[in-house]
């Protein structure tokens, strides 16, 4: 009967022992985080389990990355980081769950979901299709070919702004970028033309510039003026 019992809390040490050391080991993550009214959830990709997220470690990137684009509160935004899971106070109510604490916080990918491949654009040679601009969704409107641009490895910008084509030139250096020089044909719309001048005006204001995964997004400093997603023929 001793040696039963010994037996018996050798397993149960080794059960907890164990279940410390899961709950405790960094890991490669990918799912959706949300923020709003100060909780932070994060929603496993691979598992779809819902887990709070602890105001530690690298949370405070993540979050600032999080509210830099997100549309609406509380909005899932797919996102990659390295973290763990340990057992904390419940934020309402008694007991312990698991929160997440991020370790490291890699990227954030709006307009992606779990299941898209995960790719970076590069700024130049990439045709950019628009996407937003001033706030207005492209893809309401009826576009037969969406507006767009091509940034040469020469810098040398090509174009085509929903009615008219245009050209010029760009400088770009870590995360600023300028558009200059800008010509435009003078074909006479009776479509489209509010948007174009939108997006033209949005390319000569522009001075910085982020790409998430597929996405670039044109800024006038903290001023959002432009998303673009990168486009592949076969």
């Amino acid at each position: 009967m001793k040696l039963f019992f010994f037996k018996m809390i050798l397993i149960l040490t080794t059960i907890s022992c164990t279940s410390v050391k899961i709950e405790t080991e960094e890991q490669n993550l990918k799912g959706t985080y949300s923020y709003m009214a100060d909780a932070a959830i994060f929603i496993d990709c691979k598992t779809d389990k819902k887990y709070p997220v602890a105001f530690e470690g690298e949370n405070i990137e993540l979050e600032s990355a999080y509210l830099e684009v997100q549309k609406n509160p509380g909005e899932q935004i797919l996102v990659t980081l390295s973290g763990h899971f340990e057992m904390r106070p419940r934020m309402e109510g008694g007991g312990e769950r698991e929160f997440l604490i991020i370790d490291k916080f890699d990227r954030i990918w709006p307009h992606i979901n779990c299941v898209r491949n995960l790719g970076t654009a590069n700024l130049q040679n990439t045709f950019w299709s628009l996407y937003e601009v001033a706030n207005i969704s492209i893809s309401t409107l009826g576009f037969e070919k969406h507006p767009n641009f091509i940034i040469k490895q020469d810098n040398e910008v090509k174009g085509f702004g929903g009615c008219n084509n245009f050209f010029g030139s760009s400088t770009s250096n870590s995360d600023s970028l300028n558009f200059s020089n800008l010509g435009v044909t003078r074909k006479m719309c009776e479509k489209h033309i509010d948007v174009e001048s939108k997006f033209i005006d949005a390319l000569e204001k522009t001075n910085k510039y982020k790409i998430y995964g597929e996405f670039l997004y044109l800024y006038n400093n903290e001023e959002l003026l432009a998303i673009l997603e990168s486009v592949y023929f076969n």
